[in-house]
């Protein structure tokens, strides 16, 4: 099984810090946004990765790629822990990076697309967006991997709980009568209280080939872009598409102020930044 993550974005909420580095290089707590999605699927013993970008990704391909003069600086200078670690991030996955063609229409389901050619004809594959941390014991891929191999359906949704307060920000699941796993539809943003469950999807899924039957560049939603939700919708309509509920911290990065959270959060749990960040913290006349 291949992995697809999508930065092809143009980052606005991020901008003008967006303009020049894609936010999945943003740091969070010192790591790269996509060096953790990248050491999720490796995790779940998804090494052939293929990351979709629009422009301006230099930096990131940078980051996976190996680095000679660094590295023999690192290794003049003695800072051998910091040569394995830059070492480590080039070989732990063959990540290729592919440009989303000006062709294609913008949305969320086009980077789907872009990748289909270097996907394994007739295999599954995963799909993640590039926003987002999960952290939990078991890695989202892997929890997702063990879902779809118990069924093998049409696609794997990932999804999570949230309170009735929050069900207007998110794509919420409905599920199909009678069943709770099956999913019906995505309800993108409904008005507040009309969601049809708590139950949101968290931009992880897994995906048969069947997905290119009903996503086509042609149909396009909301806005005039290509949405994922729907041709899911439309997959779900046809097949069978589950969700899978996730265990762990779902924190979104995709805007500064929730960015600013995840990197207090993840930081807090780095021995070598928790007791000076607390301090810090408590020092605050808030």
């Amino acid at each position: 099984m291949k992995g697809i993550i999508t930065i092809a974005g143009y980052g606005t909420r991020f901008l003008p810090a967006s303009k020049a580095i894609p936010k999945e290089a943003f740091p969070i707590a010192g790591i790269p946004l996509i060096q953790y999605h990248v050491e999720s699927l490796v995790a779940a013993d998804i090494t052939e990765i293929i990351v979709v970008v629009r422009g301006g990704s230099e930096a990131v391909q940078h980051h996976f790629a190996p680095s000679p003069d660094l590295e023999r600086h690192l290794e003049k200078s003695g800072k051998l822990d910091l040569l394995e670690e830059v070492r480590r991030i080039s070989r732990m996955a063959d990540v290729i990076f592919v440009r989303q063609p000006e062709t294609l229409p913008y949305g969320n389901g086009a980077p789907a697309l872009a990748a289909r050619p270097w996907l394994t004809p007739g295999e599954p594959f995963y799909y993640m967006f590039g926003d987002d941390i999960v952290i939990g014991d078991v890695p989202v891929p892997q929890q997702m991997r063990d879902a779809f191999e118990r069924s093998r359906p049409a696609a794997v949704l990932a999804t999570q709980r949230v309170p009735d307060e929050e069900t207007h920000l998110y794509g919420c699941i409905e599920l199909k009568p009678g069943s709770d796993t099956e999913m019906a539809r995505v309800v993108e943003k409904p008005a507040p209280g009309t969601a049809p469950s708590n139950w949101v999807q968290i931009g992880h899924f897994i995906f048969a080939p069947e997905l290119f039957d009903v996503l086509r560049g042609s149909e396009l939603g909301r806005g005039g872009e290509l949405w994922l939700a729907d041709a899911v919708d439309r997959l779900a309509a046809r097949s069978t598409v589950i969700v899978q509920p996730i265990e762990g911290l779902w924190m979104a990065a995709g805007d500064p102020l929730r960015q600013l959270k995840a990197n207090i959060e993840m930081a807090l749990r780095r021995e070598d930044m928790r007791d000076e960040l607390t301090a810090y913290l408590r020092s605050l006349d808030l």
